[in-house]
């Protein structure tokens, strides 16, 4: 199906706070091996899928920050190993 969060990279970010009026993004840690901690990732995801579903209409996108592979994308939002909020767009 259609993939609604997306990983937020250098490239594309600017172009996603363009796009949606409202974008929030989840700063994660990628997966360290431990079973359990890849469930929980998985789990994160699929509930943001389905928010996105929900909200897709309402112009809010969601997207993923993986602080090693984007640790400059997680720089530039000021975000250091802490989930990020929604963040408005502009800012």
């Amino acid at each position: 199906g259609l993939d609604r969060v997306l990983p937020v990279t250098l490239k594309n970010y600017k172009a996603m706070l363009k796009r949606f009026p409202v974008l929030a993004l989840l700063h994660h840690r990628p997966g360290q091996g431990d079973r359990a901690a890849q469930r929980h990732h998985e789990m994160e995801e699929l509930v943001l899928e389905l928010a996105a579903q929900v909200l897709e209409d309402k112009g809010v996108g969601f997207g993923l920050v993986d602080s090693e592979k984007d640790a400059a994308v997680a720089k530039k939002l000021g975000k250091g190993d802490t989930p990020t909020a929604p963040h408005p767009p502009g800012t």
